[in-house]
């Protein structure tokens, strides 16, 4: 559900709310502009697929300013809802839909 939720929200511009689960981060809700999903695949073969999102709110450790451009483990996020209600938000200027990381790519705007 976290993956066709992340592709609808993408594909309309919408804003999404998600929690984030991941060992060693701040655990709870974050709200962000999802600009990319993809299949990042490591030297030694492993795989995880990943997304980029522009933080907009929620919970953050990382101590940066918010909105902050964010990598997050798709296999560690829940409850992705999509903000519907909400207009459509602007692509970053900060994302670059040419990233020689995006080689497997599921979804980007």
């Amino acid at each position: 559900m976290s993956l066709q939720n992340l592709k609808a929200a993408i594909e309309s511009q919408k804003p999404i709310s998600f929690t984030y689960n991941k060992p060693g981060k701040t655990p709870g809700q974050r709200i962000g502009n999802p600009h990319a999903v993809w299949v990042m695949r490591k030297i030694d073969g492993s795989e995880s697929t990943k997304v980029h999102v522009v933080q907009t709110g929620g919970v953050s450790d990382s101590g940066q300013e918010l909105p902050s451009f964010r990598m997050f483990d798709l296999g560690v996020l829940a409850d992705v809802e999509v903000l519907s209600d909400s207009k459509p938000f602007e692509i970053s200027d900060q994302y670059n839909p040419e990233w020689e990381k995006y080689t497997f790519v599921i979804a980007k705007v």
